[in-house]
């Protein structure tokens, strides 16, 4: 007995340890995004700066080089956020209020608007429903999925279709695009740690995109999935609905070309 009981204290010593580790990393990984987010903010605010103040008098290539600057700040930023989210969120109770999807998608549309053009893409959203959610995670999920259309896709990616329907209490979203099949063997795969597509610009990207998603639509008791036939995927995920759908809202279709 004496020995099961001070093997119990190691336990809980050790219990005590790790969460108090724990706490230390999540305090390393505000400050260390902090201090990441603010250089990357300025170097995107300076390309439109330039950009703008230049204007007419710039070359081709430099208007090239400095929206390339401004895409690359705006993806590491929320590759930032979205990590500091995901870091946050392991033991934290999630604020779930009423999301209206389509003033989710619109301003995933915005942000990612510099990328769209960039790969020739036209986003088509159809009217989606209202969701019970925590809206800066679906947010983020929504936009992992949109780049990941947008990374893996072929040259020209032409159309990134996204809707949703309701089911039994539950919204089911999908993002579809096209693209090289993923293989039936690699439809869990893909949603591991580090694990990156097959795409022509494979290189790109950290491989956590979709391990992020899946966490964020688990917790909010969803699941997440993808079917693919020839030339196409379809990443679909589910949410749980309202119970009563506003009867007034919106449709946004919008064109990445004018955003």
């Amino acid at each position: 007995m004496d020995r099961l009981e001070a093997e119990n204290r190691r336990l809980h010593r050790r219990i005590a340890q790790l969460e108090g580790e724990k706490a230390d990393v999540e305090a390393f990984a505000a400050v260390a995004a902090h201090e990441l987010l603010v250089p990357l903010v300025l170097a995107d605010a300076y390309a439109t700066t330039v950009s703008d103040r230049l204007d007419g008098d710039l070359h081709a290539d430099s208007r090239r080089d400095l929206d390339a600057l401004g895409r690359a700040a705006s993806r590491t930023r929320l590759l930032v956020e979205t990590l500091l989210h995901e870091a946050r969120s392991h033991d934290r109770p999630l604020q779930l209020r009423a999301v209206d999807l389509n003033v989710v998608l619109r301003g995933c549309v915005t942000l990612l608007a510099p990328e769209i053009r960039a790969r020739g893409a036209d986003v088509q959203v159809a009217e989606l429903p209202h969701a019970w959610a925590e809206e800066p995670l679906i947010s983020a999920v929504f936009t992992n999925l949109l780049l990941n259309a947008l990374r893996y896709g072929p040259r020209g990616v032409g159309t990134i279709r996204v809707d949703a329907t309701l089911e039994h209490g539950t919204c089911r979203c999908s993002v579809r695009s096209a693209g090289p099949a993923i293989p039936v063997a690699d439809g869990e795969r893909i949603f591991s740690r580090y694990h990156r597509g097959r795409g022509e610009r494979r290189a790109r990207g950290a491989g956590l995109g979709l391990t992020i998603c899946r966490r964020i639509v688990e917790r909010h008791g969803g699941q997440i999935g993808v079917t693919a036939d020839a030339g196409s995927n379809r990443f679909h995920f589910t949410l749980p609905a309202l119970s009563v759908q506003p009867t007034s809202r919106r449709t946004i279709a919008p064109r990445p070309s004018a955003a």
